[in-house]
């Protein structure tokens, strides 16, 4: 199989590594420009949270706290199922 084919991810038929949907079974397949637009939601999430929580207080700390959770959550989750997409290509 050629370099620039991979396998759907519902039917596993050879196709385009450029195909947006699998032309056998019409699936749509994932995207890695969403893994790094969670990345960026979640870097941006964690530096305005960070900003908000060393310099506010009150409700608007809790705020920023809380975005600091979510903005790392993401960003990390973002990255980590980038690199796992990444890993099962190449397995493939």
């Amino acid at each position: 199989m050629p370099n620039d084919r991979v396998r759907c991810v519902d039917c596993r038929e050879p196709i385009p590594s450029d195909a947006r949907v699998c032309p056998h079974c019409e699936t749509v397949q994932p995207s890695p420009l969403v893994d790094v637009a969670v990345v960026v939601v979640g870097v941006f999430a964690f530096a305005f949270g960070l900003l908000l929580a060393t310099q506010t207080i009150g409700t608007s700390r809790l705020l920023g706290f809380l975005l600091l959770v979510v903005g790392f959550g993401l960003a990390v989750g973002g990255y980590t199922r980038h690199v796992d997409r990444q890993a099962g290509r190449r397995a493939r």
